[in-house]
């Protein structure tokens, strides 16, 4: 039987789902602006990689690992 989730846990499982759910919309969105022209290929990698990714990757990294419970 599994344990339940304490509250720490699931606030980092909301976090990492909402990051990468923002890292493929920006993705998403980078792709149509480079297919509709308004960006080259490489804006749209470098734009991806600044807003997608790296705000996201930040804020994982700065939280606080959940207190182990002994």
């Amino acid at each position: 039987m599994q344990k339940p989730q304490s509250r720490p846990e699931q606030m980092e499982i909301r976090a990492l789902t909402a990051a990468v759910a923002w890292m493929l919309l920006v993705q998403l969105g980078c792709v149509l602006l480079w297919d509709g022209g308004w960006l080259t290929r490489q804006a749209a990698l470098l734009h991806w990689l600044v807003v997608g990714v790296l705000p996201p990757a930040l804020a994982l990294w700065g939280m606080q690992p959940p207190a182990e419970a002994n």
